[in-house]
């Protein structure tokens, strides 16, 4: 079984800033710690095409997928590079009405990616499983839509109430990816979500490159220490050790539910935060699936 684990891992917030190891370098560790392919982020997409095929070569992986909006340029780039899927690594949505608009946006860009070979899905938080007239909006999404596909994040389907085995088969063949977040408890979807027509605030990751490091390095310690808030803490303090006690999820009836599907998902191990050093983590992570699930 290959498991692949998202570059978001390896210091996703540092990866926008600019900071922190080369590209490269994460490829290499995430070989080392006995991946087989990856999934990257917009920021890794800023690297010439042929500097990505090189160095996913010299490290022996392949590329999966890259979280991003689904645009023309990033499709045709993961395609270049061989991509599989672009998924959209959520957007805000609130409302039925709202998740129909969103399924039709998705379903023109999966249209514009067909030609390139290219499947674009959406990834959930929790938030996705609020319900709205009766349903939860990303199951609106889902049935409102037919040329997209979806990335399950079973941590967050789980932390918002919703089993992933029973999902997945609810919506066979309609799920590109997973990605692997132990959980232990459920805390819901939380309140409605912010509408797709609130005003955006400008992103914080903005016109990065003019900055000199000092600045950037303000910015991550700022970052880091919103995350590390007791707010913030609790959605993350939810997840736990691949196999542990605690844990609710259930791995092998997730891969059962999968395998139902005509074609293969790709398995994606995402942390936000780590039980224990952070490689050790994300190896342990890697060797529980690769041990466990058949």
């Amino acid at each position: 079984m290959q498991i692949g684990i998202g570059t978001y891992s390896f210091g996703g917030i540092e990866s926008y800033l600019g900071l922190g190891p080369s590209l490269l370098d994460k490829f290499k560790t995430i070989k080392a710690l006995g991946y087989d392919f990856v999934e990257l982020l917009p920021a890794d997409l800023e690297n010439d095409t042929e500097d990505l095929k090189a160095w996913l070569s010299e490290a022996g992986l392949t590329v999966s997928s890259v979280h991003a909006e689904p645009t023309e340029a990033i499709v045709k780039k993961m395609a270049d590079i061989g991509g599989k899927a672009v998924i959209w690594a959520g957007t805000p949505f609130n409302s039925t009405e709202e998740a129909i608009e969103l399924a039709k946006k998705l379903d023109a860009m999966a249209e514009m990616a067909a030609p390139y070979g290219i499947k674009v899905g959406y990834h959930n938080h929790s938030q996705e499983f609020f319900v709205d007239k009766g349903k939860p909006i990303l199951e609106t999404v889902i049935e409102n839509s037919s040329k997209c596909f979806f990335q399950l994040d079973c941590g967050w389907a789980m932390n918002a109430g919703t089993y992933p085995p029973s999902f997945i088969r609810r919506y066979r063949n309609r799920f590109v990816a997973i990605h692997v977040k132990e959980n232990s408890r459920v805390q819901g979807p939380g309140p409605r979500p912010a509408s797709m027509y609130e005003e955006k605030k400008p992103s914080p990751f903005a016109n990065l490159k003019a900055l000199p490091v000092e600045e950037r390095e303000k910015m991550l310690a700022e970052i880091k220490a919103r995350m590390d808030s007791p707010e913030s803490r609790k959605r993350f303090d939810v997840q736990c050790r691949l196999g542990a006690p605690e844990s609710n999820i259930d791995w092998q009836e997730i891969k059962n539910a999968l395998d139902e599907q005509d074609f293969e998902a790709f398995w994606i191990v995402e942390r936000e935060g780590f039980y224990t050093d952070h490689d050790q983590c994300l190896k342990d992570d890697c060797e529980w699936l690769k041990a466990h699930i058949h």
